[in-house]
């Protein structure tokens, strides 16, 4: 059989996966060690909580503003400023004296959650310019495989570093991470958007920050696909929250012996799930149009999207030997499954929008987590984690089951009105948006 020939831009970003992915590690090796090292020096868990919401609103705020940086800045030298940055804050908070320690924290949270967020929502809006179109289902399994690996040995360095060669050893080699990211995003010969281009434009043609904003809201309601995805994404996160936090206490109930050990080995295997999500794309892309087409991903991010919550709510029903991991696992390929789908999705629309629409799904994943902790934090307190998980997913799942009725009836209501079958719906009974361009080019 003949060798099939991989394309260059594809080879070219299976680098920067290995770069984003180091740098991924470094985040989740971040989240533990910082995690503990805040409680620790503080011996407060309401500082702990503090520290982390302080993380996920300036993630919160990133997202808020990703869309216009995606639009007005040319994206690798400001990710690569995201990289080096990230690691700077983490090589000071290393070598800072110990009084000087606990000021820099709420720097180094903020940088990781602002930083952190606004790099992503880069990356994501600019993989259609980095890869052909057909290999953009590739590019994206690629990234949630990469984040998948980084996420298990993240988390299972995190405390071996921290136990072996103490905080000090463990931010440094974190700042390691994210300056091999940077500095092999700045070498490598990618082409990623030029907003300059846009600059040329006359400048009353060229919208500021405020009127941009405005014209990212309105594509959004113009857009009801992806709108729904924007909504469901956030109680999805939300709804995440209650897995999040009730699953230590759960462990600590079923398992008193060892709960550390059950919360590692489920979130191992649940990340063993996430792995196998590319696999199963690809396997579905092979029997049909595949997620280039968006109502097909639209339709496989809500069916991923209610597996997913149905999973985690079943793995709170006290199940036999086992039977936990495996609905770990597949909790872990629905998620991955669901990543691949709503990005591809969003992928799909045009830029500027584009770029708004991950700044608004990053906004909706951080927001909707943080208001999930408190939500869940003050059930848990009241109610056992099965009927807290079973309240915060089931809504989750009702949301997606909602969604995917009003598209079925839509459909219906256009067929009986026009008296012609319109084409298929998604989720939300909408089409892509096009620009005129591409419609002229068909």
């Amino acid at each position: 059989m003949p060798e099939t020939r991989v394309p260059r831009q594809l080879v070219l970003f299976r680098l920067l996966v290995v770069g984003t992915s180091v740098s991924a590690f470094g985040s989740y090796l971040n989240m533990v060690a910082l995690n503990l090292f805040v409680y620790q020096a503080t011996g407060s868990a309401l500082q702990t909580g503090a520290f982390m919401a302080l993380r996920l609103g300036a993630g919160f705020l990133a997202g808020l503003a990703g869309g216009t940086i995606a639009a007005r800045l040319p994206r690798r030298p400001v990710m690569v400023a995201c990289d080096l940055t990230q690691a700077a804050a983490l090589v000071a908070l290393a070598v800072a004296p110990t009084s000087i320690r606990l000021g820099l924290l709420p720097v180094v949270a903020v940088a990781g959650g602002l930083l952190g967020t606004t790099s992503s929502v880069l990356l994501r809006s600019s993989v259609p310019d980095l890869v052909s179109g057909p290999d953009r289902v590739t590019a994206n399994g690629l990234l949630v495989t990469g984040r998948a690996v980084a996420m298990t040995l993240g988390f299972a360095a995190g405390g071996l570093l921290v136990g072996w060669l103490g905080y000090r050893a463990a931010f440094l080699v974190d700042a390691g991470t994210f300056l091999f990211s940077g500095l092999l995003l700045a070498a490598l010969p990618l082409r990623f958007p030029n907003p300059r281009a846009r600059s040329a434009e006359p400048a009353a043609d060229r919208p500021d920050a405020r009127r941009q904003r405005r014209l990212a809201l309105a594509a959004l309601v113009a857009a009801p696909a992806v709108l729904v995805i924007v909504v469901v994404r956030a109680a999805d996160a939300l709804g995440s929250a209650s897995h999040n936090v009730g699953l230590p206490i759960y462990a600590t109930q079923v398992r008193p012996e060892d709960p550390a050990a059950f919360v590692g080995n489920f979130f191992a295997v649940w990340a063993v799930g996430l792995l196998t999500a590319h696999q199963l794309v690809k396997r579905l892309n092979r029997r049909g149009p595949g997620f280039d087409d968006p109502r097909r991903s639209e339709l496989a991010f809500i069916v991923g999207t209610c597996v997913m919550s149905a999973a985690f709510v079943v793995a709170f029903m006290d199940l036999p030997g086992y039977w936990v991991f495996a609905v770990a696992l597949v909790a872990g390929a629905a998620d991955g499954f669901t990543e691949i789908s709503y990005t591809t999705r969003l992928q799909a629309e045009p830029d500027p929008q584009r770029g708004h629409f991950f700044g608004a799904t990053a906004m909706a994943e951080n927001g909707g987590l943080g208001v999930g902790m408190l939500l869940a934090a003050g059930l848990l307190e009241v109610w056992r984690p099965l009927p807290v998980a079973a309240v915060m997913h089931g809504a989750v799942v009702a949301l997606a089951l909602a969604v995917a009725l009003a598209g079925v009836l839509r459909h219906r209501s256009t067929a009986t009105h026009s008296g012609t079958a319109p084409p298929a719906p998604g989720p939300a009974g909408a089409v892509a948006a096009t620009t005129p361009a591409e419609e002229s080019g068909r």
